[in-house]
Protein backbone atom coordinates (compact mmCIF):
# COMPACT_ATOMS: atom_id res chain seq x y z
CA UNK A 1 0.00 0.00 0.00
CA UNK A 2 1.27 3.44 -0.74
CA UNK A 3 0.73 5.98 1.49
CA UNK A 4 0.85 9.90 0.28
CA UNK A 5 1.13 12.42 2.85
CA UNK A 6 -0.61 15.50 2.25
CA UNK A 7 -0.86 19.29 3.73
CA UNK A 8 -4.49 20.14 4.90
CA UNK A 9 -5.35 21.96 1.40
CA UNK A 10 -4.27 18.79 -0.78
CA UNK A 11 -5.94 16.13 0.95
CA UNK A 12 -9.42 18.28 1.60
CA UNK A 13 -9.29 18.91 -2.39
CA UNK A 14 -8.49 14.90 -3.14
CA UNK A 15 -11.40 14.67 -1.05
CA UNK A 16 -13.81 17.24 -3.01
CA UNK A 17 -12.60 15.63 -6.46
CA UNK A 18 -13.75 12.52 -5.10
CA UNK A 19 -17.09 13.17 -3.87
CA UNK A 20 -17.68 15.53 -7.56
CA UNK A 21 -17.21 12.10 -8.99
CA UNK A 22 -19.76 10.14 -7.17
CA UNK A 23 -17.75 8.07 -5.01
CA UNK A 24 -18.53 7.74 -1.28
CA UNK A 25 -15.45 8.53 1.26
CA UNK A 26 -14.99 7.07 4.79
CA UNK A 27 -12.70 9.47 6.66
CA UNK A 28 -10.87 8.15 9.59
CA UNK A 29 -9.75 10.17 12.41
CA UNK A 30 -7.05 9.37 15.05
CA UNK A 31 -6.16 11.79 17.97
CA UNK A 32 -3.40 10.47 20.48
CA UNK A 33 -2.22 12.02 23.31
CA UNK A 34 1.78 12.39 23.47
CA UNK A 35 3.71 13.36 26.31
CA UNK A 36 7.54 12.75 24.47
CA UNK A 37 9.66 15.79 24.97
CA UNK A 38 9.42 16.51 21.08
CA UNK A 39 8.59 20.78 22.26
CA UNK A 40 10.13 22.01 24.70
CA UNK A 41 10.15 26.23 25.42
CA UNK A 42 13.73 26.84 23.66
CA UNK A 43 12.09 25.56 20.70
CA UNK A 44 8.71 27.82 20.83
CA UNK A 45 8.44 30.45 19.10
CA UNK A 46 8.78 34.10 21.27
CA UNK A 47 4.88 34.63 21.01
CA UNK A 48 4.05 31.34 21.75
CA UNK A 49 7.18 31.73 24.65
CA UNK A 50 5.52 34.60 26.59
CA UNK A 51 2.73 32.69 28.31
CA UNK A 52 5.54 31.06 29.80
CA UNK A 53 7.43 34.71 30.82
CA UNK A 54 5.91 34.77 34.10
CA UNK A 55 8.07 31.42 35.11
CA UNK A 56 11.02 31.29 32.61
CA UNK A 57 13.17 33.46 30.70
CA UNK A 58 15.36 32.81 27.70
CA UNK A 59 17.95 34.96 25.61
CA UNK A 60 16.28 33.76 22.37
CA UNK A 61 14.92 31.50 20.22
CA UNK A 62 16.92 27.97 20.98
CA UNK A 63 18.81 29.12 23.56
CA UNK A 64 18.99 27.79 27.06
CA UNK A 65 15.27 28.15 29.59
CA UNK A 66 15.54 29.00 33.00
CA UNK A 67 13.10 28.85 35.83
CA UNK A 68 12.69 32.48 36.97
CA UNK A 69 10.75 31.49 40.17
CA UNK A 70 10.18 28.25 41.89
CA UNK A 71 6.76 26.59 40.18
CA UNK A 72 5.13 23.34 40.14
CA UNK A 73 4.46 21.44 36.68
CA UNK A 74 1.08 19.62 37.64
CA UNK A 75 0.45 17.82 34.55
CA UNK A 76 3.73 15.95 35.00
CA UNK A 77 3.90 16.58 39.30
CA UNK A 78 7.00 18.07 38.97
CA UNK A 79 8.46 21.26 41.25
CA UNK A 80 11.34 23.12 39.47
CA UNK A 81 13.59 25.08 41.66
CA UNK A 82 14.45 29.13 40.67
CA UNK A 83 17.79 29.06 37.84
CA UNK A 84 16.92 25.78 37.12
CA UNK A 85 17.10 24.86 33.47
CA UNK A 86 14.38 23.58 31.25
CA UNK A 87 15.56 23.15 28.26
CA UNK A 88 19.27 23.32 27.57
CA UNK A 89 20.60 24.63 24.10
CA UNK A 90 23.26 22.20 23.48
CA UNK A 91 20.36 19.27 24.40
CA UNK A 92 17.48 20.75 22.00
CA UNK A 93 16.12 17.39 21.88
CA UNK A 94 15.72 16.05 25.25
CA UNK A 95 13.67 19.30 27.01
CA UNK A 96 13.28 18.57 30.85
CA UNK A 97 10.11 20.79 30.91
CA UNK A 98 7.86 19.82 27.82
CA UNK A 99 4.66 20.64 26.63
CA UNK A 100 2.21 17.74 26.27
CA UNK A 101 0.53 17.46 22.66
CA UNK A 102 -2.19 15.67 20.15
CA UNK A 103 -0.81 13.82 17.01
CA UNK A 104 -4.56 14.52 15.42
CA UNK A 105 -4.12 12.28 11.52
CA UNK A 106 -7.10 12.38 9.13
CA UNK A 107 -6.66 9.40 6.78
CA UNK A 108 -8.82 7.51 3.70
CA UNK A 109 -8.04 4.42 1.60
CA UNK A 110 -8.67 4.62 -1.85
CA UNK A 111 -7.91 2.06 -4.59
CA UNK A 112 -5.08 0.27 -2.48
CA UNK A 113 -3.36 3.64 -1.84
CA UNK A 114 -3.70 5.69 1.47
CA UNK A 115 -3.96 9.42 1.78
CA UNK A 116 -2.75 11.47 5.20
CA UNK A 117 -3.19 14.40 6.54
CA UNK A 118 -1.69 14.86 10.35
CA UNK A 119 -0.92 17.37 12.80
CA UNK A 120 0.04 18.15 15.94
CA UNK A 121 -1.79 20.38 18.44
CA UNK A 122 0.10 21.64 21.74
CA UNK A 123 -1.80 22.13 24.81
CA UNK A 124 -2.00 25.76 26.38
CA UNK A 125 -0.35 26.56 29.40
CA UNK A 126 -2.10 28.51 32.58
CA UNK A 127 0.00 29.47 35.65
CA UNK A 128 -1.69 30.84 38.46
CA UNK A 129 -0.13 31.62 42.11
CA UNK A 130 -1.74 28.92 44.67
CA UNK A 131 -1.19 28.61 47.88
CA UNK A 132 0.00 24.79 48.32
CA UNK A 133 1.86 22.62 51.29
CA UNK A 134 5.58 21.67 50.12
CA UNK A 135 7.61 19.69 52.56
CA UNK A 136 5.19 20.68 55.51
CA UNK A 137 5.15 24.16 55.53
CA UNK A 138 2.09 26.00 53.09
CA UNK A 139 3.62 28.32 50.66
CA UNK A 140 2.54 30.59 47.81
CA UNK A 141 4.00 28.87 44.56
CA UNK A 142 3.30 29.29 40.88
CA UNK A 143 1.60 26.28 39.20
CA UNK A 144 1.82 25.76 35.58
CA UNK A 145 -1.21 24.24 34.03
CA UNK A 146 -1.71 23.05 30.70
CA UNK A 147 -4.94 23.06 29.17
CA UNK A 148 -6.32 20.24 26.97
CA UNK A 149 -7.18 22.30 23.60
CA UNK A 150 -10.60 22.35 22.40
CA UNK A 151 -12.15 19.61 20.01
CA UNK A 152 -13.47 22.48 17.44
CA UNK A 153 -9.20 23.06 16.63
CA UNK A 154 -9.16 19.53 15.74
CA UNK A 155 -11.60 19.65 13.09
CA UNK A 156 -10.94 19.56 8.93
CA UNK A 157 -13.63 21.36 7.20
CA UNK A 158 -14.81 18.24 4.74
CA UNK A 159 -17.83 18.60 2.34
CA UNK A 160 -21.06 17.23 3.93
CA UNK A 161 -21.17 13.93 1.60
CA UNK A 162 -17.79 12.30 4.15
CA UNK A 163 -18.44 9.81 6.53
CA UNK A 164 -15.67 10.78 9.05
CA UNK A 165 -14.87 7.84 11.90
CA UNK A 166 -13.54 8.56 14.83
CA UNK A 167 -10.53 6.72 15.94
CA UNK A 168 -9.94 8.32 19.62
CA UNK A 169 -6.85 6.34 20.81
CA UNK A 170 -6.28 8.48 23.66
CA UNK A 171 -3.19 6.96 25.16
CA UNK A 172 -0.16 8.52 26.73
CA UNK A 173 2.93 8.19 24.55
CA UNK A 174 6.32 7.77 27.00
CA UNK A 175 9.34 7.50 24.40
Amino acid sequence: MNVYECNENQFVENIRRLVDSNNKIIVNRRITLYDDQKYGLSTLPDKEFESYSMIAYRNGYKRTVYAKVPFIDEYHNHLYKENEVLHSSSNLLFPRLFIPYYKVEYSFNIWGNMYLHSFDLLFKSEIKLEKRKIRGNNLLVHVLRFIVPDERIMMLKLPEQVIILDVKKLTRIFE
